[in-house]
């Protein structure tokens, strides 16, 4: 059985490594893997296709890629659509809601702070921004004037409620769910621990934790709502007993490999190999996942911090810890990595590379 994977980061070399665990041999699409995986080009022939972005899903959706792959319909008009994810919600009875959102156009309405938010990941190939806050209408107009001048188009862009000022926490549900089959859906509920960055950021290390707020209903709900089965992941803010949804990954999520080192049951049930083992371990807990990458680039960076954090909880040793990638290999694309900079930086604009 082959597998067509659509990027080469740090989730897709989970999906490589768990592929390869049930024999099947998985390949991407990127002409220079950032990780290392055997590369194939979209024209093969292939099984299965994995995505870990929505613009190879949007693809496969419309019919322009062969192979099978889960989701196997999803609302075009709701992929990677932050804007309309989150007004479809608020529209439906008895869903959870997501946090308060205002378009550009309303913007007199607007309550300060606020988050001027993309609505989309990509657009038209340009990665956007996750956005900037901002706490006055003229620090707002400011940033509106900004978009221009860096080639961003201000239609791609709405305003959000912003909580950030608060004591808010970022929790996602996440797994696999069959909305045809219950006993087949695998959940984790993670909170995150450690961000890349301060503000708006990737999250760095995630832990298990309890579900106080009944958020695994909430997200079940809403994905039978879609009639929704494959991999995802479902993002809340959570202040005190609110819970508010901001945003939906239906698709591999970069700690997906979470399952990977917890029986592989997302990769077995995606592959729908999956069996009456798997659906016992169905509720995965008291585990941290942490981003070896960011491990490897805090050393250089001394990032006390972190560091800090990884080492209590390697010492304390009461949870499963998952480093991913493992240091062997995030050592290996570090370095990969940064040569590549060195090179680009020393020889980049006398040769043309």
């Amino acid at each position: 059985m082959k597998a067509l994977i659509f990027s080469s980061y740090t989730n897709a070399y989970a999906i490589y490594e768990g592929a390869k665990q049930l024999g099947v041999f998985a390949a991407t699409t990127d002409s220079d893997p950032a990780f290392p995986i055997p590369l194939m080009t979209a024209a093969h022939r292939t099984d299965w296709l994995f995505f870990t972005e929505e613009a190879s899903l949007r693809r496969a959706l419309n019919g322009e890629l062969e192979g099978n792959y889960l989701p196997s319909q999803f609302p075009l008009h709701l992929l990677d659509d932050k804007w309309a994810f989150v007004e479809w919600m608020n529209g439906v009875e008895g869903l959870a809601k997501g946090l308060r959102q205002w378009s550009l156009a309303e913007r007199n309405q607007v309550t300060y702070p606020c988050l001027l938010k993309a609505k989309h990941s990509w657009a038209e190939s340009v990665k956007l921004p996750r956005g900037w806050v901002c706490h006055s209408a003229q620090e707002l107009e400011h940033r509106l004037i900004s978009l221009k001048t860096e080639g961003l188009n201000p239609a791609h862009f709405f305003l959000q409620e912003w909580l950030g000022d608060f004591q808010c926490r970022v929790i996602s549900v996440c797994g696999f769910h069959d909305s045809k089959n219950s006993s087949r859906n695998l959940v984790a509920v993670v909170e995150r621990v450690a961000a890349h960055t301060d503000g708006l950021s990737c999250s760095a290390a995630v832990q298990t934790i309890d579900d106080q707020w009944q958020l695994i209903s909430k997200t079940a709900a809403i994905l039978n709502a879609l009639d929704f089965t494959g991999p995802y992941e479902m993002e809340y803010l959570v202040v005190g007993q609110r819970a508010l949804v901001l945003e939906l990954n239906p698709r591999f999520w970069m700690q997906h490999a979470i399952f990977l080192k917890t029986g592989n049951g997302l990769i077995k049930r995606y592959l729908g190999i999956d069996n009456e083992d798997d659906k016992k371990n169905a509720d995965i807990k008291n585990v941290v996942w942490i981003d070896g990458l960011h491990f490897i680039m805090s050393i250089f960076r001394f990032r006390i911090d972190f560091l800090s954090f990884v080492m209590k909880k390697l010492i304390k040793k009461d949870q499963k810890i998952i480093l991913w990638p493992s240091l062997l290999v995030a050592i290996r694309v570090t370095g990969r990595m940064v040569l590549k900079k060195y090179k680009t930086s020393l020889f980049g604009g006398r040769l043309g590379i």
